[in-house]
């Protein structure tokens, strides 16, 4: 089972940050999983939310800032235990710090309603740009467009359905979804992560990945019931364990 590092070590430093992602590989990190937006100008960053407010205080969103101008607000300003500057990372600066440990890499595209048109060619353009990348690389959203745009791209590009608001009764039209981009892994969260649904998707033909995993009780109980791999904010926690398959 993956322990994928989730936006970084970011129980432990601000989310999706460099600090993070360093953290991240000092603590043994070797899957990580991140969020991927575009700038006015047309750089590819790392953030979780379309705006800052979250990170910096500041409702202002990354589609309408430069990189000279995003680069310049702090966004660890939300964060208790340590609001030293930082900035939203471009991509290529967290593929610096987490390329050469990586063995699995999770690009989440941040593309509802196609807010960055043209971001998935860029992406595909970026990933095939580092040698070896696109062997370990995935791509996920919660856009359904993306990943149609994505597997129009690229017929061997590896795809995750990424599961919105999903119940039970739900989930056999999202396998459906699924199946139409000829993705690879379905992502869920972990209220509906229960054996019956986990089994259900798996017997569907993919892996299963679940968050965000926690607690070392939900991580096995993850493990027991035969999920692939688990997003967590913990990396050093749960990377200690010894697990199989």
């Amino acid at each position: 089972m993956k322990i994928i590092s989730h936006r970084g070590a970011s129980a432990y430093a601000p989310e999706n940050t460099l600090k993070a992602f360093r953290l991240a590989v000092e603590m043994g990190s070797r899957d990580f999983e991140f969020d991927v937006h575009q700038t006015k100008d047309g750089y590819l960053v790392v953030h979780h939310d379309y705006s800052l407010l979250g990170t910096a205080g500041r409702d202002v969103k990354i589609a309408d800032l430069s990189w000279a101008e995003l680069k310049k607000i702090n966004v660890a300003q939300h964060y208790r235990a340590d609001k030293a500057f930082q900035h939203v990372p471009r991509l290529e600066e967290v593929m610096d710090i987490i390329g050469p440990a990586a063995d699995w890499l999770n690009f989440e595209v941040k593309n509802d309603g196609n807010v960055y048109p043209g971001i998935e060619e860029k992406l595909l353009a970026f990933i095939n740009s580092k040698p070896g990348m696109f062997a370990k690389s995935l791509v996920s959203s919660f856009d359904h467009g993306t990943l149609k745009r994505c597997r129009e791209l690229s017929h061997d590009l590896k795809l995750a359905y990424l599961g919105h608001g999903l119940s039970t009764v739900l989930l056999l039209p999202a396998i459906k979804k699924a199946r139409a981009v000829r993705a690879v892994n379905f992502h869920l969260a972990l209220r509906i992560a229960f054996k019956i649904n986990v089994s259900r998707i798996k017997k569907a033909g993919f892996n299963v990945c679940v968050y965000t995993v926690n607690t070392k009780k939900d991580a096995r109980r993850m493990q027991e019931i035969g999920v692939d791999g688990i997003f967590t904010n913990h990396p050093d926690l749960l990377g200690k364990w010894t697990l199989k398959g």
